[in-house]
Order: C-alpha cells, then structure tokens, then sequence
C-alpha cells in the first residue's frame, strides 16, 4: 500500500511539474558588463586614478563588500531601460547613475523604503534616471548588501513586465498554496480525534512552508500590501517555522523503537540552534552583515544532515513512517541545496529556482501528510486496541468469575444513574443454611448451586431488572417497572425450583430469605447506595429471624435531609 501511494504521488508530481513548466520571463534583460567592489567612499563613476577597478570577465562583484557597483553598456540595449531591477534582499542604499556621452552624470539614490515590490516574483524595481539618445552607461552602487542575489539578479529593464511572472506561472504556485492548505486542515482534525504532538508539529511545518512559498513566490503580495523589508523578513521567519518544525516532526513521528532517543534529543536540539540563527539573522545586526548570510544558510546543513541520518537510522530498524519521509524530502533536499549555495553566491541561481522549490514544498509535504496519515491510522488501532483491553480487563472487574453476575463495584458507581433510569426497587437475598450444603457436598458442588441461582435470577430479556452477586451465597436485584416487589418474589421462589431440577443429588431444598426496599420515584435523589443497601440488609436478616424462607419489604414515602419516614414492615 505505501508504494502504491509513493508511486501515485511521483506520477502526479511529474505530470504537475510538466503542466507547470512555462517560460519565466518574457524578454531578455539587460544584465551588467562590468563588476567591481569598493568602500563607501569610492565614487562608481570616476574615470582615471580614483576609477573602481572594474572587471569584465563575468565574475560577480563580491556583496558582501561596504559597495559593490555594477556597469551595464546601454551600447548592448536594443531598447532604453527605465528600470533597475533585482532579488528582494535588504540594503543600506543604491545609487543610480546615468552617464552621457559628453560626461554628464544624472544621479538617484534610493533606500529600502523607496523599493517597488513588483509581484508575480520576488523583484524589485528602482526607476533610472532619465536615459537619452545620448546615455552610453548606467552605474549601479548598492551600498551594504546582505544577499548574492542583490548583485547576481540585477537587470535594467524597460518595462517591469520583463521580470515579472507569466499569470500561468503565478496559477502553478497559488495551485501548489492550495494543496498545502489540506495538511493543514487534515492535521487539525486528526488531533480532535488523536491527541499526538507530531500532528501539531506537522501543522506547523506545514504552515511555515505556505508562509515561505507565498513569499519567494510574490504570490503574497497579490493578497497583502508589503514593503521591502517585510517580505525580506518573511523569508528566515518562513524558513524557521518550516524546516525546525519539521525536525521535532520527525522526532515524534518515528514508531517506538524505531530511533534512538539520543537521536531524537539530537534533532530537537539541532532544530532549536537553526531557529536561534534564523532569528539572528532576521534582526539583521549590522555586525553580521558580512557573514551573517553564510551563518544562517549554513546553519541548515547539520539539520539536514542530522534529519538524513535519522531517516537511515529509522529506515534499518523498520520504520514505515520513515521511508514515507525518506521519499518526500530527497527533491525538496536537492532543491534546497541548490537555493543554498546560490544563496551564498556559489553559482546562479537556476532561471525557475521557486516554482521548482515550490513544487518540491508540496511533494514533500504531500508525501509526508500521507506518512502522518499513515501513522495517525496505526496509532489510532493501537489506541483503540488499548482501549477494547482496557475495558475488556475492566468488563473483567466487574463481573463475579463464578457466576458471570455483574458484582457490587460495577453496580455502586453507576447507581444514581440507574435510579435516574426507574430502577427504583432493591432487593437483598441471601441463600438459606447455605454452609451446610458444602459441608455436605463439598465445595464444587456448592459452586454449582450459586451458578444455578445466578442463572434463576436472570430473567431472559428482561431489561428491567439486574442481578448482582456480592459475594459468599449473598446476591442483589435492581428492579424497575410496575409490580417490582412482585417480581422479585417470584425470582427468590424460582431459585428453588431451579435448584431442585437441575442439582438432584442435593436431596434437600435450597432456599433463599430476601429484604426489599421501594423507593418513590418523587424522591430518589438523596439515598445513597450504602443507605440502601443498609437497610435491604436490615430486613434481610430480620426475614432470617423470622424463619428464613420469606421477604419483608419497606416502601419508602419520604426523603428529607434528616431521615426517611418508612411505612410498616410487611412480610410477603
């Protein structure tokens, strides 16, 4: 069944990943000729001695520098830019220059707040200066980047579009966002019905996963107003909640036995160090600047790898939880690596990097809601198991092993609510000179008769009336219904006869004297089981007294905090 259901998931996420396939861009923007780094002091636009030294070989201007400056040749541009655009990442500043022909310089600076989230992506666009017949360059300075892709991204375009998402790209992930609202559902209604910690755990990563697609998607910004910097701050934040509540999933989820409790202690303390670096980074200090991204990113890698060890560990001893995981978290693994060390300006970033991150979210978390599932039905067996015992053992306690009578325990905790149900009627019994019976017959056969008085005290089919075993040769019926003290009588009387005709070899009669006590519907409330039975054992050995063989019954007229009143005694 589970490679079924891994098989299935494969087959749709490779025909998903192919209807969701589309061009990422719809013109080619312009990107930079030239790269140099520099202080803040260092003019970009210089020429001679005090000129940055720029590099034209295609190497990428290290960002972590206090300026890194980008030269783009509008000789090369088919069309006059009006935008400097890049990947949302934070910055003190960046200036825009617009050089002439002649030598004039036209200058714009810009900070965070200046930024134009554009959507359908996760860019953001400056306007240049006025660009000319006349403009032969435009100089970038971006002043104190935390992020590669602030350099590695940047692009002039004429018009916004050009970077923007196609609609049907930005349909893909709001269709991803929506197969990860389900978990979401499926784990909160799960836990209604098992109280398991993995299942929150599950919601959690869930949601921070939705929280992180949204937005490296720029899908959120087509339902929220952001600024820069808050969607900035989403990206870490995203991330804490999604890949540390993944880790404390895992350390829930895997079965009993199936990981080391030193492994499970190992992922929730490597989860609580990457979500410490996550908020670190988030605060973005100034004194991190420089290496606060590699921190933060790499911080990850443990995890991971932690999580892979894991995974094996869980795998070797049996675990059905972990190969589900196992199958979901290769692509979003591979995906996340590659998103790493792009991150850290180890290579470009791949053209569709999100919509394949996104897509890799969702099967994962689709696999895995199946893994959860999976163990939540386990579970919930094991639990129902637990229960069917527990209540069976239960089931055991109160029932009397000889006779298979219900025995006082199970009668005494649920009589208020058997006298709110009209069992108003108690009646005491006790077997006459039962003693002698197993001094003569012995003991066996003495078991034999309780079990056929049991068996006389329980009228076929009807539900009117309860017989108890208290112990000894002692039992107890509840009545309800009309003519309760009638009935009981004719249970006592049976008791002979059905000793008589089944236990031949006892040569004597067995039988039984019984006290009875009638309540009033009007005013059950106040007695209590002990005041009742008391009384019922008072008029059972004053019947004994009297010469065995008979009942004396009470019906009780009146219930007050002090006492009862009770009618006369009346023998039956």
């Amino acid at each position: 069944m589970i490679g079924r259901a891994i098989r299935g998931v494969m087959t749709l996420a490779v025909l998903v990943a192919a209807l969701f396939a589309v061009p990422a861009a719809q013109a080619e923007p312009l990107a930079a000729a030239c790269q140099a780094e520099g202080a803040l002091s260092t003019p970009p636009t210089k020429t001679g001695a005090q000129a940055p030294q720029w590099r034209c070989d295609g190497s990428l201007a290290d960002y972590r520098a206090p300026r890194a400056m980008l030269r783009f040749d509008l000789a090369n541009s088919a069309e006059a830019p009006a935008w400097f655009t890049t990947r949302v990442g934070d910055f003190s500043r960046i200036a825009i220059s617009v050089i002439d022909e002649g030598g004039a310089v036209r200058t714009a600076s810009y900070t965070m707040d200046d930024a134009q989230l554009l959507g359908r992506g996760i860019k953001f666009a400056l306007p240049l200066p006025d660009v000319t017949d006349q403009s032969r360059a435009v100089v970038v300075a971006i002043d104190q980047g935390w992020v590669a892709p602030l350099v590695g991204d940047a692009r002039l375009v004429a018009s916004a579009d050009e970077v923007r998402w196609p609609y049907d790209s930005l349909l893909a992930i709001a269709a991803i966002c929506g197969l990860l609202v389900m978990p979401l559902l499926f784990d909160l209604a799960f836990y209604r019905v098992l109280r398991a910690r993995f299942l929150l755990w599950h919601w959690l990563s869930v949601f921070g996963m939705l929280g992180l697609t949204l937005a490296t998607s720029g899908l959120i910004l087509e339902l929220v107003e952001l600024e820069l910097w808050q969607l900035s701050l989403l990206f870490p934040l995203g991330s804490l909640v999604g890949v540390c509540g993944a880790a404390m999933f895992a350390a829930d989820l895997f079965e009993e036995g199936c990981l080391p409790e030193r492994t499970r202690r190992m992922l929730r303390i490597a989860a609580a160090i990457t979500a410490a670096s996550s908020l670190v980074y988030a605060c973005k200090f100034p004194a991190l600047r420089e290496h606060g991204i590699e921190v933060y990113y790499l911080a990850f890698l443990p995890l991971i790898a932690l999580f892979f060890y894991a995974l094996i560990q869980a795998m070797l001893r049996g675990s059905r939880a972990a190969r589900y995981q196992f199958v979901a978290c290769m692509p979003i693994w591979i995906v996340a690596l590659v998103r790493i060390l792009s991150n850290l300006g180890w290579g470009a970033a791949p053209q569709d990097q999100v919509l394949a991150f996104s897509a890799a979210i969702a099967f994962e978390l689709i696999v895995t809601s199946l893994g959860a599932a999976d163990r939540f039905m386990i579970l919930k067996h094991e639990r129902d198991n637990a229960r069917a015992r527990s209540a069976a053992m239960e089931a055991m306690a109160e029932r009397d092993p000889l006779t298979g009578l219900l025995n006082r325990r199970a009668i005494e905790a649920r009589f208020a609510d058997l006298q709110r149900q009209g069992f108003d009627t108690m009646a005491l019994l006790d077997l006459d000179h039962f003693k002698a019976v197993n001094d003569t017959h012995g003991h066996q056969l003495g078991d034999e008769v309780l079990r056929v008085c049991a068996g006389a005290l329980q009228a076929d089919g009807d539900r009117d009336s309860i017989a108890l075993r208290l112990g000894g040769e002692e039992f107890m019926l509840l009545l309800r219904g009309p003519h309760a003290r009638r009935r009981a009588e004719e249970l006592r009387r049976a008791i002979t006869q059905c000793v008589a005709e089944r236990i031949a070899a006892l040569g004597t009669p067995v039988t039984a004297s019984m006290g009875v006590i009638e309540m009033p519907r009007g005013g059950l409330e106040p007695a209590s089981f002990a005041d009742l039975y008391a009384r019922a054992d008072r008029l059972l050995y004053e019947a004994k007294a009297a010469g065995r063989d008979r009942t004396l019954h009470e019906r009780l007229t009146l219930f007050r905090p002090d006492g009862m009143q009770l009618r006369q005694n009346a023998a039956a």
